[in-house]
């Protein structure tokens, strides 16, 4: 059965985890089968990453790039690229220390940095306005990350414990500066594991746990529905968001609204820690009321339009009777 519980739990995490990673790896053992003798390949080595991703080992998000666009190209029929990027696939490492943490520019990503940079954007065909932070900037977001994840650790562990089992690479990027796109940070279902974070953001510890929650709140969800939509609206139905100006999928408006939830979360148990300065306390409420006035909001859609799917319903509900149990 299903665990759709509202609060993180680490070791659901984990679980979670590695049902995506052996999702991966079977994928992969299916595509073998089906172009054996049609496309040249180690077999050898490609069984090798199927079988290491299924005991669980944290390959980055870059393998679950190169698996989507393969996808992609197989299904076109494209076999002479394919052949180029199962070579690159069998270059992939599993990651090790996670969360590993990177700039875009980083030689851990070289191979992979536009690739995965392509697949943060909406629009294949469009280059997504972001790009890599100076060393300077580089440096004091890493310290500061530091400084938030120590913070997070002794005041919501749980919390902690999830992201560190669902987060295998943090990517450090800035906004293109020729752009006028604000980006604060993202994260793909087709890399999974992979935390996109605008450097120059999040410009103090409550601000950065809170995004951390926003994020690590997303990827869990992809984790959620990995057997079944949480709604089955047409992407091309848009519905005003609670977090954004622009018109979006009913799937983002379900999304943007869980994870408000999920946010207010955080920012209580923050503020019920005891651990916090008076400036910390003051901001972590202004962040929490913010994030139950995009949660009414963003139900109200929800509860008005979406065409929840048993999966949504029974995600949805645990994040509204948490609301409903917290003070007005």
């Amino acid at each position: 059965m299903n665990d759709f519980r509202f609060a993180p739990d680490a070791q659901r995490a984990r679980l979670i985890d590695h049902r995506m990673r052996t999702l991966l790896g079977e994928s992969l053992e299916h595509i073998a089968d089906q172009i054996r003798g049609q496309i040249s390949f180690n077999e050898e080595q490609l069984q090798n990453i199927a079988t290491r991703l299924k005991q669980g080992e944290k390959y980055p998000p870059s393998t679950f790039a190169i698996y989507t666009e393969l996808v992609k190209i197989l299904l076109a029929g494209n076999f002479a690229e394919a052949e180029g990027l199962l070579a690159e696939l069998l270059q992939e490492k599993p990651v090790t220390n996670t969360p590993q943490i990177a700039p875009l520019d980083s030689p851990l990503l070289a191979r992979q940095a536009e690739r995965m940079k392509q697949l943060m954007g909406s629009d294949p065909d469009t280059e997504f306005p972001i790009t890599a932070p100076s060393q300077q900037v580089t440096e004091t977001f890493t310290s500061r990350l530091g400084e938030t994840m120590k913070l997070m650790e002794s005041t919501i562990p749980e919390l902690a414990g999830e992201i560190n089992a669902l987060i295998s690479q943090i990517i450090m990027v800035v906004p293109d500066s020729e752009s006028d796109y604000r980006f604060d940070g993202g994260s793909s279902y087709m890399m999974w594991g992979g935390l996109f974070l605008n450097a120059l953001a999040h410009e103090n510890e409550i601000a950065l746990l809170e995004v951390l929650a926003h994020e690590s709140a997303h990827m869990l969800l992809f984790g959620f529905c990995r057997d079944e939509m949480l709604v089955s609206n047409s992407d091309d139905e848009l519905f005003p968001s609670p977090l954004r100006f622009d018109p979006r999928p009913m799937d983002g408006i379900y999304h943007a609204t869980w994870v408000s939830a999920r946010m207010h979360w955080a920012m209580s148990q923050l503020i019920n820690s005891g651990q916090l300065t008076q400036p910390q306390l003051e901001l972590a409420t202004s962040h929490m009321q913010a994030d139950k006035v995009n949660f009414e909001n963003g139900y109200g859609v929800v509860k008005q339009h979406a065409k929840l799917t048993p999966t949504g319903r029974a995600v949805m509900q645990p994040a509204r009777d948490y609301m409903d149990s917290v003070p007005n």
